[in-house]
């Protein structure tokens, strides 16, 4: 790590030193409220982090983690844990993206509802936040700008701006995101025999470069007698080229070759979603949507390989181009009776697809050559149909029941290189028993049925010359489907404290990895059954009790055990990609007497395991990674914050390739791969109107 970056944020530092600083303290504890299985938050119990915006307001609720959905199909998968204005947003956006341009000014309380309750759109998850905005008419808005100074020196831009604007009719967002960041990496490639004999070394520098700029709007509009009809739409263009230049050594250290390659990628699309509520009675409510997503997404590669002396050899180029669009329509209708008992009704379509395209050409100075590649011009096409039926009950005041029974139904139909129709139908049954015996202690048990989302570019083959590596697409590709038993138990502490456990099994059929596909290629697909055994801790801890007023201390870890049949060699094995272990510590001490916050977070994990039919890789992440910061407030609310991300150590990757196949004999040849990751430094400046 060059020394550079944490020199410059101590510079930065030295800013916020004289800086005069506003004077506010709170007992946040004054601020919440319990009804029922409902905690209330005022915006006073957030104001000593000072937040900019929803998302920073939903973060700091006790105990609450923002999710976006369990990464399922369509609609009914992804819906998150926010509910805004007792609706739930239906854009496939992010959670977070939604929320940041929601300003905290226009938020007049945050409910955190801990248990199914009748009436209310849970959509499966066992807690919920209910952000309730205010009405008043005027404008309110925040905004943000950073610069980030990498440790190549290079600077790039980033912010967003929103306004918004509610009264007792509805209420208008405006919003518009510019990100970027220029990182790169150093990359040491080692080769030996098996017997460890030293072959040679490959050094390579990548340098990339990314910027995407996405505005957005939100509108509602509310009709009498609880009516409402919401619109959500945003647009976007993003950018990524990456530079790499490399350079090949024999054993001794003297030059064999040399390399430089070129890659742009540029994409622009467009998403809405509209839904409408309607109230019928006291007891009967449905709601409508429609969402339509559209993508598109071009990639110029090359390759240019040159000799020891510098002459050329051959340049290879990779073109890509996809096409992929998404429509739903998704009706609910919901029956209430009382506060103790609701039923849903929800039937929903879709239509995905997704062109792709793929060619390869090799030129060595006489002109170029089509490389042939299968399943490379392929067009894949998914009708779905989902219905569900879903009952809540409240059976005591401290016992709920949640119950959901559904079924879908799907045609997956390829054309081109490759063709075939398919058609699947899966039950997926779900069950919830939610216990609070108290105020401080929650239980749940749930047992639950899912079906995986599959990536429609995994049906087009795609190349990775940087790592020799070709994947085939695969027709035969199915959902993974997974059976769930889990439970939970939360404590609820010191007014902000909370401690959950959970331990989680899973059964899982037809598990998404990498396959043999014909003699000597390698291709996505599903594997047999595997299982999944998860335990996992989190803790929020307030350090006021413990002698470090303001002070949050936050742990999570997590535990994972997986078992697989290998196809290639016969023998149990772990899932590829999944680690077996990860844990972080964040700490933030907020001072509002002075006008200061400050905060560090670590984080770690274990190894990831990649398989393929000649070939095993182990992949190690650094020791871990650092964030640290520290936050000026001002009167005027300007916030100022300085920080820096930094990787303790280089990733390192081990991988042993086999002459056939892993089942047969020992490995040959070995790499070993270290990636040192540019650290960044930032430097923020925000604020609200």
């Amino acid at each position: 790590m060059k020394q550079t970056l944490p020199l410059y944020a101590l510079s930065a530092l030295a800013i916020f030193a004289g800086a005069p600083a506003i004077v506010q303290a709170a007992d946040r504890s004054e601020f919440v409220r319990a009804e029922d299985d409902v905690l209330i938050f005022q915006p006073a119990f957030f104001s000593d982090f000072n937040p900019q915006t929803a998302l920073d307001m939903a973060r700091r609720v006790p105990g609450f983690s923002v999710s976006g959905g369990n990464g399922g199909r369509g609609l009914a998968g992804n819906l998150g844990n926010v509910l805004i204005d007792g609706r739930r947003p239906s854009s496939k956006d992010g959670l977070d993206s939604l929320l940041s341009r929601l300003p905290a000014a226009s938020i007049t309380e945050i409910q955190l509802i801990r248990s199914p309750v009748p009436g209310i759109d849970m959509a499966g998850q066992e807690e919920v936040v209910n952000i309730i905005t205010n009405q008043s008419g005027d404008w309110t808005g925040a905004w943000s700008g950073r610069l980030r100074l990498f440790e190549n020196q290079r600077v790039t831009p980033a912010g967003e701006a929103s306004a918004t604007r509610a009264t007792a009719r509805g209420s208008l967002t405006l919003a518009i995101d510019l990100s970027s960041h220029a990182e790169g990496n150093e990359v040491e490639r080692r080769e030996f025999l098996a017997d460890e004999t030293f072959l040679g070394s490959e050094n390579e520098r990548n340098q990339r470069s990314f910027y995407d700029l996405t505005p957005s709007l939100a509108w509602q509009r509310n009709f009498d007698a609880g009516h409402a009809l919401r619109l959500d739409a945003r647009v976007w263009a993003w950018r990524f080229t990456n530079a790499r230049n490399g350079a090949s050594l024999d054993a001794g250290g003297s030059a064999t070759g040399f390399d430089f390659a070129q890659s742009l990628t540029e994409s622009w699309g467009g998403e809405a979603t509209a839904d409408y509520d309607h109230v019928f009675n006291t007891v009967w409510s449905g709601k409508l949507t429609g969402l339509q997503r559209y993508e598109t997404q071009d990639e110029d590669d090359f390759f240019d390989f040159f000799d020891a002396g510098g002459a050329f050899v051959e340049r290879v180029n990779i073109l890509e181009a996809e096409r992929e669009g998404e429509t739903v329509l998704r009706g609910e209708v919901r029956r209430a009776p009382n506060e103790a008992r609701s039923l849903t009704l929800a039937l929903e379509g879709a239509f995905n697809f997704l062109d792709g395209d793929v060619d390869i050409t090799e030129d060595d100075g006489s002109g170029p050559v089509a490389v042939p590649l299968p399943v490379s011009d392929t067009r894949v096409e998914e009708r779905r149909v989902d219905a569900s039926a879903r009952q809540i009950w409240r059976v005591t005041g401290v016992l709920t029941l949640d119950t959901t029974l559904a079924v879908e139904f799907s045609e997956i139909s390829q054309t081109g290189d490759a063709e075939q129709t398919r058609t699947f139908t899966y039950f997926k049954p779900a069950f919830n028993a939610v216990w609070t015996p108290s105020e401080a202690d929650q239980f749940s048990l749930s047992l639950t049925r899912s079906v995986g989302q599959l990536s429609f570019g995994e049906f087009v083959s795609s190349v990775n010359i940087n790592d020799n590596v070709t994947d085939v697409g695969n027709p035969d590709l199915e959902p993974e489907r997974t059976w769930r038993l889990q439970a939970d138990w939360e404590r609820r502490f010191w007014e902000e404290g909370t401690l959950t456990l959970l331990v989680r099994h899973e059964w899982v059929d037809a598990v998404a990895d990498v396959v043999p596909v014909g003699v000597s290629s390698d291709g996505p697909g599903n594997l047999g059954d595997g299982r999944r055994l998860r335990f996992q801790a989190n803790l929020d801890l307030p350090t006021d009790r413990l002698g470090v007023p303001g002070g949050l201390f936050s742990f999570g870890g997590m535990f994972r055990e997986t078992i697989v049949t290998d196809p290639v060699t016969g023998l149990e094995r772990r899932f590829r990609n999944d680690e077996d272990w990860r844990w972080r510590v964040d700490f933030r001490q907020d001072l509002p007497e002075l006008g200061i916050a400050w905060g560090v977070d670590y984080n770690v994990q274990g190894a990831e395991d990649f398989y393929r039919t000649r070939r095993f890789e182990r992949v190690t992440p650094p020791r871990g990674n650092v964030d640290l910061f520290v936050e000026r407030r001002f009167e005027n609310g300007l916030t100022a914050q300085v920080g820096a991300d930094l990787n303790l150590g280089e990733n390192e990757r081990e991988r042993f390739d086999w002459p056939v196949s892993r089942a047969n004999g020992f490995p040959t040849e070995i790499e070993r791969r270290s990636i040192n990751q540019d650290g960044v430094v930032y430097f923020e400046l925000s604020g609200v109107f």
